[in-house]
Order: structure tokens, then C-alpha cells, then sequence
């Protein structure tokens, strides 16, 4: 080995230092874009989950007006017998 001299060991713990720190940002970075990803996926299933609510109370609501319609036009079609009221005059 080599040797060194004493002024190459300032430089090259100041080049450690700096290898450390550029892995400490790239390492927040990471986690950010992590965090990040995680927000949109869980955004995009609340919207995902909120659309299929939103369609599926529409279609049943759709579903109970055709057959409220339905209902109506049985019952437009029916003929209802009363009888006479019991104080009539006869």
C-alpha cells in the first residue's frame, strides 16, 4: 500500500462525506417519489370506488322507476269495483 500523505486523508474523507450525502438525497428522493406513488394509488381508488357508487345508485335508481312505471301502467289498466256508499238514497 502506498503511502499516503497527510493531506490526502482531509480529501478523501471530504469526498467520503460527499459520496454519503448525494446517497442520503438520492435515498429522501426515493422515498418521496414512494410516497407519492402511494398517494395517487390510493386517490385513484377513492375515485375509482366513488364512480362505481355513483353508477350503481344510478342504475338502481333507473331499475325503480321502470318498474314503479311498470306497477302504474298495471294498475292504470285494472278496473276497480266500489260499492255504493251505505247512506245513499235508494
Amino acid at each position: 500500500m502506498p503511502n499516503e500523505s497527510p493531506s490526502n486523508a482531509p480529501s478523501h474523507d471530504a469526498q467520503r462525506e460527499m459520496e454519503q450525502r448525494a446517497l442520503r438525497n438520492v435515498r429522501a428522493l426515493v422515498d418521496k417519489i414512494q410516497d407519492e406513488d402511494s398517494r395517487r394509488k390510493v386517490t385513484l381508488k377513492t375515485v375509482l370506488l366513488t364512480v362505481a357508487g355513483v353508477v350503481a345508485f344510478i342504475v338502481i335508481g333507473i331499475a325503480l322507476i321502470v318498474a314503479k312505471g311498470k306497477n302504474d301502467r298495471r294498475d292504470s289498466n285494472s278496473v276497480v269495483i266500489l260499492p255504493p256508499p251505505a247512506n245513499a238514497p235508494r
